[in-house]
């Protein structure tokens, strides 16, 4: 192999890497921003949602990782690398969604055992109860306060 053929196998693995890393960001960013909003309406739990932004971050980071990956060995330059990477990246993206859901779908939920489902008796102290928000009522039976009048000119 040539210098140049070595040289060029080291900067794409080095590009791959970075495309997982950044894909990995980028896919993580987006799902939070999704889900923070979800957990703040009661749509979703915070398990959930940090479950679903790992999930994210995962696929899209081996889903562009992976589109780099093939448009580099291709050796495709300019628009094409970018057309290559997007198409490369939307399709291994579907898929591995497509896998991740199916296997979620299939799989059966670990059995628990009825002892971890009783409550615990221990002599440790009471997790502290949330406490209800008070109704504020007015409770003065004052006259309304008159809005000022400008003094004529």
């Amino acid at each position: 192999m040539s210098k140049l053929a070595i040289m060029r196998k080291r900067m794409l693995g080095a590009a791959t890497v970075g495309a997982v890393m950044v894909g990995a960001v980028a896919g993580g960013v987006d799902a939070a921003a999704r889900d923070i909003r979800k957990v703040k309406n009661g749509e979703m739990s915070r398990r959930d949602a940090a479950a679903d932004v790992a999930r994210e971050a995962g696929t899209t980071g081996l889903a562009t990782g992976a589109a780099v990956a093939v448009v580099g060995a291709l050796g495709l330059g300019g628009v094409l690398s970018v057309l290559g990477v997007a198409a490369m990246a939307t399709g291994a993206k579907y898929l591995l969604d497509s896998a991740v859901d199916k296997a979620a779908r299939t799989a059966k939920p670990a059995a628990t055992p009825k002892a971890a489902l009783a409550p615990s008796r221990s002599k440790t102290a009471p997790a502290p109860k949330a406490r209800k928000a008070k109704s504020v009522k007015a409770k003065s039976k004052a006259a309304p306060a008159k809005a000022a009048i400008p003094p004529a000119e």
